[in-house]
């Protein structure tokens, strides 16, 4: 998955420091983000080339000792040799660990664009210099980066088949399976059991947790389960959330080719019956 970068590591602690030359810095606009492929592989552009566009910069975080920055700025800039990327392209480049570094950058460049101003007095935010958190100085308010949680779930039966849909509106060709956001007051495990009968009307037992994944590029940190059906296998299909449900056995499953989700590992696990 796109967050398993061994041997490579990630510092994600705030430390107040300076731009470098060889600093990477990231251009991010939404979901999108600035970047090279050089040779097949994805590369940032460094401080010392883009110092004249890039304007102050933010500290993000460091991978095995490389530290990322962010440029200010939303508008579309135009660097040499290099292309705006949507999230969905770069999920799966080379090396991983690179990868992993745009979509943490594009979740922390969200959160930074939406507190530049204080949500209580309005007032201009500022950085804090101990925390990765913006304060304000007018009434003391102070912002965290966001975190949402959702839940994913692969949900199998007793005759060795995996229920796996297709969201509404898209064009994608590839299965996913029920997931959706945590609501206040709510655990995990009732998450689960809530999205599975709003979407496709069964219920589960035997809940049990199977992984997470942080995925920046949404801000969500994704947990993922596994689960028994509970009773009769026919789908009462919400179309508004999704375009297909169905059960699948493993030899009907497609291979999957990319790992870089919660998603497709527990789908790929499923079809060799590693889950």
């Amino acid at each position: 998955m796109i967050h398993e970068i061994a041997p490579e590591y990630i510092d994600n602690q705030y430390h107040e420091k300076e731009v470098q030359d060889d600093s990477r810095i990231c251009f991010c606009t939404g979901r999108k983000i600035l970047a090279r492929i050089k040779d097949g592989k994805l590369v940032w552009p460094l401080y010392r080339e883009v110092k004249d566009q890039a304007g102050e910069c933010t500290y993000l975080f460091s991978i095995s000792g490389k530290d990322y920055f962010l440029a200010e700025g939303k508008e579309e800039k135009e660097i040499s040799d290099a292309i705006w990327m949507d999230w969905r392209d770069i999920r799966d480049k080379e090396p991983t660990a690179e990868a992993f570094a745009g979509m943490t950058a594009m979740h922390l460049s969200q959160w930074h664009n939406s507190v530049q101003y204080c949500g209580c007095c309005g007032a201009r935010t500022v950085h804090d210099k101990k925390e990765r958190m913006m304060r304000c100085p007018s009434c003391g308010n102070t912002m965290f980066p966001k975190i949402s949680p959702a839940i994913i779930v692969a949900v199998t039966d007793d005759k060795n088949r995996l229920l796996v849909t297709k969201y509404a509106g898209r064009t994608s060709d590839q299965y996913a399976l029920v997931a959706g956001f945590v609501e206040i007051g709510e655990t995990l495990e009732e998450c689960v059991q809530r999205e599975l009968m709003e979407e496709v009307g069964i219920r589960v037992r035997d809940i049990r947790y199977y992984a997470s994944q942080p995925w920046g590029c949404v801000g969500n940190l994704m947990v993922g389960f596994t689960a028994k059906l509970d009773g009769s296998d026919q789908i009462h299909l919400d179309k508004t959330e999704l375009g297909l449900a169905k059960w699948l056995t493993p030899e009907e499953v497609p291979e999957i080719d990319d790992y870089s989700s919660l998603t497709r590992e527990m789908i790929r696990r499923f079809k060799h019956g590693c889950l």
